[in-house]
């Protein structure tokens, strides 16, 4: 089964959706593989492959299943929570429109878990996270 650059994928995806992303949208500056290095005002993604869906979906090998994790980050729990959701619904629609992401195609995104908090508040980053993770069956 060849794997796909999964989180370079589901980036390019996220950072598309102009009802998501961009000034005065909930998830304002977008996904990242890394922390800005100046967040400024508002709400971003950090991006991470976890490993693979437990189960496969389909039979066909071709079809890579990454686990990606989105942690979400803001200023405030209000911002964090908001971003977070509208990321979860995002993702969430795909399980009946599949979508094209970046050089890959997402047939269907599944097993979502969150949002959830994590207390961020010994961190010297911003102080509200919240994390969304999800399947996501790509080719």
């Amino acid at each position: 089964m060849p794997y796909v650059v999964a989180v370079t994928a589901v980036r390019a995806w996220v950072n598309s959706l102009d009802t998501l992303v961009g000034s005065g949208r909930p998830l304002a500056l977008g996904a990242f593989r890394q922390h800005p290095r100046s967040p400024g005002h508002g709400a971003y993604a950090l991006l991470s492959r976890i490993g693979r869906a437990a189960g496969d979906l389909v039979a066909e090998d071709t079809i890579d299943s990454p686990r990606i994790s989105a942690s979400i980050f803001a200023g405030t729990d209000e911002a964090a929570e908001i971003a977070a959701v509208a990321y979860a619904n995002a993702v969430d629609a795909l399980r009946g429109a599949p979508a094209v992401m970046g050089d890959a195609r997402c047939l269907v995104a599944d097993d979502l878990a969150g949002p959830l908090l994590v207390d961020n508040h010994d961190s010297d980053r911003e102080q509200y996270h919240y994390v969304v993770d999800a399947s996501f069956y790509v080719l």
